[in-house]
């Protein structure tokens, strides 16, 4: 009987690699095919297919065939609009591939090809797209904050806008997560989208992700008798080459738009613009000389709206994707987005408010005893330190000046179990922001750090203004003896792969909008 059911088994093993057999030799190949592609960058995809994200509304894709005959290969380009126009060029001699669009949704297109030798593939808009006035809507500094960006999404789709643009700050610290998260995001909307890097984007390996999947750092397209040009200002300024490379592209027979995350002027006549006033300078007499066609400059950076008109050029701030807002509702402090469309009495720009979610006002710490979760009364009632601190940033600037009442974090850390030696401590902010801190951040009486750093707290009002009033906190900060914490103090008091060792600033510890704190253990 053993011997009996080996053989069965073994004939059963048989028959299913003889079927196996069959179905991989009636599946098709995948083609020997080279591919370059001009307004799109190659991702990467799933099984055979092809797979690209178009960062402008036309592209323009080289087939190389390897063989004379190639078998079907299958394109998916995303971010472009279903309405897209698709058209086959042969190369002198060759015979024109056969395409076959094989499904289409709002902003994918998915093409089957067939053929042989060097074809272009051109995607470009229909006729009266590209003849129409343009509509779209621009949005900035969703910063992690993808539940405002959310909402945002779906007031959009409201709209039939041709496409959106984000001016920069995608993401709260540039990981390979948090840009996952925003395009997933994204991916509800119902047109295509472009962006613009910003200094949060390139934080860590951020600016590699951004270049890969959504777009270079420098592009334009035209569309409805429009140039729409993008920059990357997200180092806080503009080189030669490129104030050179907007000068070119905004001297020709088409208006222009210009976008941009930091802005060359803060309209508050405040810090957040260029570092280097004569970039600013350089920047503005571009845009508004006599041979520049640009109508508008589009940034974000500043959290809020903003909107005026200098030497007859719009100047448009949209920073109210999510991020923390810097002004009152009637100053222009408001999530939103705007709507902008040329007309004949010249450009509209109308800012669209969007209803934010409530933001959670309870602090979660988890720890080895289990979870603790903190109303801000029982923090109030914690809230034994008060002190007037700051803290320096990675530019060498002192900011966050101010009177801080703050509740110890070991207080917190021991309601839910404490830390012990080698234990690592993980602030989460609301934005998906994240900082390591080491057992000697939380209790630096435990070794030299306390000099330097002082007692880690958790503030919770800021000059008298309690949560949500005070719109970073709850936030991290160091009650330092000399009320200072500069970048010195956090180079000396950074774990190793920790803090300092990662980015270069005593700010970057202070996390704003703590939502939750959790003890790891070794």
């Amino acid at each position: 009987m053993p011997a009996l059911r080996k053989r069965l088994l073994q004939m059963v093993m048989m028959v299913l690699l003889a079927g196996l057999s069959g179905l991989l030799s009636c599946a098709p190949a995948p083609a020997a095919v080279e591919i370059a592609a001009d307004g799109a960058l190659q991702i990467p995809a799933r099984d055979s297919e092809i797979r690209l994200r178009a960062y402008r509304p036309d592209v323009e894709i080289i087939l190389a065939w390897e063989e004379e005959e190639g078998g079907p290969i299958q394109i998916v380009v995303e971010n472009i609009a279903a309405s897209t126009e698709v058209k086959v060029i042969p190369e002198a001699g060759q015979q024109a591939a056969s395409c076959t669009v094989v499904s289409e949704t709002t902003a994918c297109l998915a093409l089957s090809l067939k053929g042989s030798g060097r074809q272009r593939l051109l995607l470009s808009p229909p006729e009266e797209a590209a003849a129409g006035t343009p509509f779209f809507a621009v949005v900035g500094d969703s910063q992690g904050r993808n539940e405002v960006l959310a909402e945002v999404v779906k007031a959009v789709n409201m709209y039939e806008v041709d496409f959106l643009i984000c001016l920069g700050d995608l993401v709260a610290s540039g990981t390979e997560e948090e840009y996952r998260a925003f395009q997933e995001t994204m991916a509800e909307l119902n047109c295509p989208y472009y962006t613009v890097l910003g200094n949060h984007d390139i934080r860590g390996g951020g600016a590699l992700y951004y270049r890969s999947r959504l777009a270079p750092e420098e592009y334009c397209f035209d569309y409805g008798g429009f140039r729409f040009v993008f920059l990357d200002s997200s180092s806080l300024g503009l080189s030669d080459a490129q104030l050179s490379w907007l000068q070119e592209n905004l001297t020709g027979a088409s208006p222009g738009f210009v976008f941009l995350h930091v802005p060359p002027v803060d309209p508050r006549e405040k810090d957040h613009a260029f570092l280097d006033p004569g970039q600013a300078e350089a920047f503005v007499e571009i845009v508004s000389h006599p041979s520049s066609r640009a109508e508008a400059v589009f940034a974000g950076h500043i959290h809020m709206f903003h909107h005026r008109v200098i030497s007859g050029v719009h100047y448009v701030v949209s920073g109210g994707g999510g991020a923390p807002l810097y002004a009152a509702d009637d100053e222009g402090g408001y999530y939103h987005f705007a709507l902008c469309r040329p007309a004949a009495e010249g450009l509209q720009i109308e800012p669209v408010k969007i209803d934010a979610p409530p933001r959670p006002e309870e602090l979660v710490v988890n720890g080895p005893s289990g979870d603790c979760i903190f109303s801000p009364e029982e923090l109030d009632q914690y809230a034994v330190m008060e002190k007037e601190l700051s803290f320096q940033n990675q530019l060498g600037n002192y900011a966050g000046e101010g009177l801080y009442r703050g509740v110890p974090v070991s207080t917190l850390i021991e309601q839910a179990g404490g830390m012990k030696p080698g234990d690592t401590l993980m602030v989460y902010a609301l934005d998906g922001y994240a900082q390591a801190f080491a057992y000697e951040n939380v209790y630096p009486e435990s070794c030299v750090w306390e000099e330097r750093q002082g007692i880690m707290a958790l503030a919770v009002e800021f000059n008298g203004l309690p949560v949500p009033e005070w719109q970073e906190g709850y936030r991290i900060a160091f009650f330092t003896e000399d009320g200072v914490y500069d970048n010195e103090d956090c180079a000396l008091t950074s774990a190793e792969g920790q803090g300092w060792h990662l980015y270069e600033s005593a700010g970057g510890r202070w996390v704003k909008t703590v939502v939750r704190l959790e003890v790891i253990s070794e």
